[in-house]
């Protein structure tokens, strides 16, 4: 029998509880991307033009570059979400940093409309965002 000294026991246990935690993690959900009936949709020139404005009200700017844009549509969501990032050039006309965003498209009378969305890094705006955006990577 060995006799394991406090500092020891403590690293035995933090390496237990890694392992046990790290095998609850994944249970028997699929990941982010892989939800059940998650659908990628190729936006519409129309519905990208929407984004595109809708995004550019969102950061009060008009000179805005659109990156990494990807739609999904969720079976029990109606609409389709949209994730990304965008960048507004600074005052002095450089390009800013990107930002993440996201942005729900419905149709309104048959035609498509921007409904609720979120642009920013801070912590509040990234949790709303990557909340929103896990099916889309």
């Amino acid at each position: 029998m060995s006799v394991q000294t406090p500092k020891a026991f403590g690293v035995t246990i933090m390496v237990a509880a890694t392992l046990s935690l790290a095998s609850c993690a994944g249970g028997n959900r699929p990941a982010p991307g892989e939800a059940q009936g998650v659908q990628r949709v190729t936006l519409t020139p129309a519905q990208s033009q929407l984004v595109e404005s809708g995004v550019k009200q969102m950061v009060e700017s008009q000179t805005t570059k659109l990156s990494a844009v990807t739609a999904t549509q969720l079976p029990e969501k109606p609409g389709i979400h949209v994730c990304g990032f965008v960048s507004k050039n600074q005052p002095d006309g450089t390009p800013g940093p990107d930002q993440p965003f996201y942005l729900e498209l419905r149709d309104v009378d048959g035609k498509p409309a921007t409904e609720r969305g979120q642009v920013g890094s801070d912590p509040s705006r990234l949790s709303k965002v990557n909340f929103v955006c896990r099916h889309n990577r």
